[in-house]
């Protein structure tokens, strides 16, 4: 289909002026459709920067996890390994004489909490 102002091009100056703003609008799109492009191009960059750093920092963080774990259990084990120890001294621990308190008086922290 012919638009109208294919039939204005025979009449004169006018329609020139109209044909040259034609030109320039369709300029201007393609200006804005790769101004468009290269800022979508950019964008899709960046998510995808973004997304191997957070893998990279989920995965570091996993083993950060999986030490901070491990180091747990070797403190729970060397815990458990101190209070035989402290429970095996304890009855040939000597009573000080300046105490009124014997090692069976006093609370101790480390039993209650089993």
């Amino acid at each position: 289909m012919l638009s109208p102002l294919h039939f204005l091009g025979r009449l004169g100056k006018r329609p020139l002026l109209i044909k040259t703003e034609m030109d320039e609008d369709e300029d201007r799109r393609k200006r804005r459709r790769e101004k468009n492009k290269v800022a979508a191009a950019r964008c899709r960059n960046k998510k995808k920067e973004r997304t191997d750093f957070l893998q990279r920092e989920s995965e570091r963080l996993e083993m950060v996890n999986s030490e901070l774990k491990a180091q747990i259990e070797e403190l729970r084990h060397e815990r458990q390994q101190l209070m035989v120890m402290l429970n095996l001294h304890r009855p040939t621990c000597i009573v000080r004489t300046d105490s009124v308190k014997t090692p069976e008086d006093e609370a101790n922290p480390l039993l209650e909490q089993f």
